[in-house]
């Protein structure tokens, strides 16, 4: 009878632990980028690497939030990326470009539901026109997204989006026309401490029709992040990407392989970044 009494005490000084250790998201009043749908001013800088190749890349964001009342936010994104050709050998400025733009309007609802305490959506242009290596223009896409606690230390945030993928022009043959489909995330938040630092494990997947051939994509993206100073004002964080693609082509006349669910050593990316909150 002791014996049980003792382990029924042991569990519930564990749950008690876990509760004040690592519900760090409650107070919105905390600076806390593992949180998707909290709005924060910041900016990222971000170096690293893409593909195989190591080819070096520099990339920066920044967002500025705020509020229309206590319930309704809204968050607006930018960033650019910019990385060296893969057959350069050095970060000379002939040898650099810039691959990738991104603009975001997020905005962000209180449900007053427990299980669900919000939810948002988001409307992002995603323009690659800038980088020879992508057949891809521009993309478009409009989604929502829900947070849903799931433990004290673990968070997730399900999304669902629409997406319209611009080719550009000289990609656009044999019948192929701009993609259209759908992405699904699942955004995973594990808070590691008290202080707030975590892992983030993003899975992500991604279909889209261009008429005469149908992509699927299915990237996680993992993410460790830690403030810097006590005030979390200051972070870093790592990430790595790593992408599974197959292309299933409608029109065999073509003479075109399909990619069965292949690594794709393209999309392949690693970052280290500091962020400021203001």
């Amino acid at each position: 009878m002791m014996k049980t009494n003792i382990f029924k005490l042991s569990i519930l000084s564990v749950s008690i632990l876990a509760m004040t250790a690592f519900n760090v998201s409650a107070n919105d009043d905390v600076p806390d980028p593992a949180d998707v749908t909290k709005v924060l001013t910041a900016l990222k800088v971000s170096v690293g690497t893409n593909s195989n190749d190591y080819d070096a890349a520099v990339e920066a964001e920044l967002k500025i939030g705020g509020s229309f009342n206590k319930n309704n936010s809204f968050l607006t994104m930018i960033s650019a990326q910019g990385a060296t050709k893969d057959s350069a050998e050095s970060m000379d400025a002939d040898d650099f470009d810039l691959r990738e733009y991104r603009a975001r309007w997020f905005q962000v609802f209180g449900t007053g539901i427990e299980a669900m305490p919000k939810a948002g959506y988001s409307i992002d242009y995603v323009d690659h026109s800038n980088d020879d290596s992508d057949p891809i223009d521009h993309i478009i896409a409009v989604g929502g997204v829900l947070k849903v606690p799931v433990l004290a230390n673990w968070v997730m945030y399900p999304n669902i989006a629409v997406v319209q993928a611009n080719l550009k022009d000289e990609y656009k043959t044999g019948g192929s026309d701009d993609g259209k489909g759908f992405q699904v995330n699942i955004f995973n938040s594990i808070y590691l401490n008290k202080k707030g630092a975590y892992l983030a494990i993003n899975p992500q997947y991604s279909w889209l029709d261009f008429d005469t051939y149908t992509t699927q994509d299915l990237m996680v993206e993992t993410t460790f992040g830690m403030p810097l100073t006590d005030s979390r004002k200051w972070w870093f964080s790592a990430t790595y990407k790593e992408t599974i693609s197959d292309v299933s082509f409608d029109n065999k006349t073509l003479a075109m392989p399909d990619v069965s669910y292949k690594a794709n050593d393209d999309k392949r990316q690693f970052r280290v970044g500091v962020t400021y909150i203001f």
